[in-house]
């Protein structure tokens, strides 16, 4: 399996292209976006990656409270080289599989959030996943459904 599959029916699930920077689609680059990396859209509608010391909303820097979408590309896909534009699961819910979580108290009907985390496990390049719910305030995208030793099945529920 790659890093994310869906695994309910995506005709429902408004699919959009976002612009993404040459160093996040070139998948010969030392941190190349990843499918099921979730990203977030700049100001300037730009899907981005967690960047240190970055506010993820005006005035915070609570990650949990910014909504982030699922890359819907594998890495080196070659129309997102030429076109510079990534392909995010952007509306609806949907159900899938991830590799790219934090297994910490996770149990099936957990609710769960973003969070940036080392992916591969012991890399050096944070990348934003799902998370076990760690302040009730933070937004919940979604919720577990079956838990395997290498990934997770999850509803995503809000856009």
């Amino acid at each position: 399996m790659r890093n994310f599959k869906t695994t309910s029916r995506v005709s429902d699930v408004y699919r959009k292209d976002f612009p993404i920077s040459d160093t996040l689609k070139n998948p010969m680059s030392a941190s190349p976006v990843l499918d099921g990396e979730w990203l977030q859209i700049d100001a300037n509608g730009a899907a981005v990656r967690y960047t240190a010391g970055v506010p993820y909303v005006v005035g915070g820097t609570n990650i949990g409270t910014v909504i982030s979408f699922p890359v819907w590309a594998e890495s080196g896909r070659y129309d997102v080289q030429v076109s510079s534009k990534v392909p995010l699961l952007y509306l609806n819910a949907f159900e899938a599989e991830t590799k790219i979580f934090a297994a910490a108290g996770l149990y099936v009907g957990a609710p769960l959030e973003m969070s940036d985390m080392a992916y591969p496990a012991g890399g050096a390049i944070l990348r934003r996943g799902l998370a076990l719910q760690s302040i009730v305030t933070n937004f919940v995208v979604g919720y577990v459904v079956k838990i395997f030793t290498d990934r997770i099945r999850f509803i995503r529920t809000c856009s």
